[in-house]
């Protein structure tokens, strides 16, 4: 390749890449204002110790868990972690699913995977034994009598997500342990060298359009 194309190729390629770094889970608030709060993981949370060796000391309460508008379709891998309830608790996101019978220890448990865009990850949990379950719009405010039953938090590359859930909602224990779950969003590869492959065709066109 000659050296003089060789610079705007490879910044076309940095580009695109930094696109898809860039991209991933954020935290919204649904109610058209910041309505989420921030809080430390509970002393009487039973996975504490495991959590901030995760790289979590605290979390987010009241809001809502998105794709941000720059993702690409991608997928999301569900792993659960620990379970301390005295309900049988299930998470569910599209074709994967966990249940949680009761109290787990803390372990890496795969829940499969499943498609993902941008936008709200619709997400849903449930406490079986009572009946009840929550979808992440609910978890939307911090106002008096709201949900406040996922805690969240993102990582700084975007590409993973920690739901701290509790089963009784804001009130009793508070403890968010009841069912703790990771997502990790990734693009797969073939999606990633489609990009890489419209920018070295439009690379291409404007040597082309210089050359003639």
């Amino acid at each position: 390749m000659n050296r003089k194309h060789f610079a705007p190729l490879a910044a076309v390629s940095a580009l695109l890449l930094a696109g898809v770094a860039n991209a991933g889970f954020v935290i919204m608030d649904n109610g058209g204002a910041p309505l989420s709060t921030v809080s430390p993981i509970p002393n009487n949370n039973d996975f504490r110790t495991d959590l901030i060796a995760a790289g979590l000391s605290q979390f987010n309460l009241g809001g809502s868990l998105a794709l941000s508008a720059d993702s690409l379709p991608g997928v999301i891998d569900v792993t659960a972690f620990g379970s301390e309830a005295g309900f049988v608790n299930r998470f569910t996101l599209g074709a994967a699913s966990f249940t949680a019978p009761g109290s787990l220890s803390w372990s890496a448990r795969s829940a499969g995977s499943t498609a993902a865009s941008a936008g709200m990850v619709n997400f849903e949990f449930c406490a079986l034994t009572i009946s009840s379950c929550l979808n992440n719009a609910q978890n939307a405010n911090t106002a008096s009598g709201s949900f406040q039953s996922v805690g969240m938090w993102v990582s700084a590359d975007g590409n993973t997500a920690w739901l701290l859930w509790d089963d009784s909602g804001s009130d009793l224990d508070d403890n968010h342990d009841d069912l703790i779950i990771r997502l990790t969003y990734r693009v797969p590869e073939p999606a990633t060298l489609g990009l890489l492959g419209l920018g070295l065709l439009g690379v291409g066109a404007i040597r082309r359009k210089r050359t003639a």
